[in-house]
């Protein structure tokens, strides 16, 4: 979800930089020397104006932001279950910082990266669940919240440049969390069962995370790299990138 949050920055910033639209932007021009500097430079000023939402391209506030449906099936290590989050609400984002940005152009293709921390997300919505997490049958839905502290990563957006339009074929992120926290209610009969399953995950989160991380990278891959071609397939590459 951090990294959704990422790409949409992105989009806006180098999408609308480009002049098409009334959004005033710093254009960084990929032959300067200080190239990385200027698109942190422009991230950080263009921020402000997108963080409330623009109507424009139909794109939400990102702090806080609804998610309204995802679902990951795990099947590994200690979890063996579909997992689906609905009407989710993240807060946090405005806290954003970046550290670097960098892009790669070589034989027509284009890899953008920006490396970045929140240093506090919280996450509040349902969760249903169907299958086994370690030795804990579920099979049921209820609400939950989760709080991450020091979310970082490095976002990667990869993609050809065909007839000056940047087609964006892949997005994958693995961040990293310093500290999780996780209450949900899935045994509702059953106070002590559902705070035995919640303790072992806070307990034992980092393994846990570890196993999800690469299978939820694969499922936010073709969700975010559709919304980056929602809009980059608008502009020219010359335009956004010159």
């Amino acid at each position: 979800m951090f990294f959704y949050l990422l790409n949409v920055f992105s989009i806006i910033l180098f999408g609308l930089a480009s002049g098409e639209l009334p959004f005033p932007a710093t254009i960084c021009k990929r032959d300067s020397v200080d190239y990385s500097a200027c698109l942190k430079q422009a991230f950080e000023e263009a921020f402000p104006r997108f963080v409330k939402g623009l109507t424009e391209f139909d794109l939400p506030s990102l702090d806080p932001l609804v998610y309204e449906f995802g679902k990951v099936v795990f099947n590994s290590g200690d979890i063996h279950a579909e997992v689906a989050l609905m009407n989710t609400i993240i807060t946090g984002m405005a806290k954003v910082q970046v550290n670097d940005i960098r892009s790669y152009f070589l034989d027509d293709i284009f890899r953008l990266e920006i490396d970045a921390l929140v240093p506090k997300l919280i996450l509040k919505g349902a969760v249903k669940m169907n299958g086994t997490l370690s030795i804990f049958r579920i099979a049921n839905e209820g609400p939950f919240n989760l709080t991450a502290n020091d979310v970082s990563g490095t976002w990667n957006m990869t993609g050809h440049v065909v007839n000056d339009t940047w087609i964006v074929e892949h997005t994958r992120v693995l961040p990293s969390v310093r500290k999780l926290k996780l209450y949900f209610d899935l045994f509702q009969d059953s106070k002590e069962i559902n705070n035995a399953v919640v303790n072992f995950v806070n307990e034992f989160w980092p393994p846990l995370y570890r196993v999800m991380l690469p299978i939820t990278s694969e499922a936010w891959d073709p969700w975010l790299t559709g919304l980056a071609n929602k809009l980059f397939l608008k502009f020219s590459f010359s335009k956004i990138f010159p």
